[in-house]
């Protein structure tokens, strides 16, 4: 109880100085004094005497959002691991082993920030099978990269009972923005 005073203290110290109210801690009620339109950061400021500055949140990207009914927010989210250099996550979209971090990495090492952009989304069923091809352009903030076009091409099965988790869900079956690579046949659903 008296740490937590005294970080209180230190972090009111350190309000004191900077001319504007100070941070209630994360968990204690606001004075009545302190004005509603200015919401209570969630940690002090790094500038706060002992305590490091809080690291950026990383967007979301856990099981749940692979296992989205919905093939667009698949493909953002690969997109948005390619972007961030998460080739770990990015790997799991294709649920392949051969398809895997190191080759996602070296497909796209010459890029400083890949970005893909997706433009059109069209989704067709065929024999209890589901297909999704996303369109976009994929444009690098590195010098002398030019922007490409290219597609992705994913794959579900279409709700046939005894289907499992992994049939159920979208997974890429080829892309041609750089990778221009194919399941290999030899893992995940097919």
């Amino acid at each position: 109880m008296m740490r937590r005073w005294v970080g209180v203290a230190l972090v009111a110290l350190a309000g004191c100085h900077s001319g504007s109210p100070a941070p209630t801690p994360t968990g204690a009620i606001a004075p009545a004094d302190q004005s509603p339109s200015h919401p209570t950061p969630a940690s002090p400021p790094s500038s706060a005497v002992g305590l490091a500055p809080t690291p950026t949140p990383q967007p979301t990207q856990d099981q749940a959002t692979l296992d989205s009914r919905d093939c667009r927010t698949v493909a953002q989210a690969y997109a948005d691991a390619i972007e961030r250099h998460d080739f770990d996550f990015a790997a799991r979209a294709w649920n392949d082993p051969v398809i895997d971090a190191a080759r996602l990495k070296a497909r796209f090492a010459g890029f400083a920030v890949p970005r893909i952009e997706i433009k059109k989304v069209e989704e067709e069923g065929a024999a209890g099978s589901l297909y999704c091809t996303v369109t976009g352009v994929l444009n690098d903030t590195g010098p002398n990269k030019k922007t490409r076009s290219g597609e992705i091409v994913l794959r579900r099965v279409n709700d046939v009972p005894g289907a499992t988790a992994d049939q159920l869900r979208w997974t890429i079956r080829s892309s041609t923005f750089i990778e221009k690579m194919e399941r290999s046949g030899k893992g995940g659903a097919t």
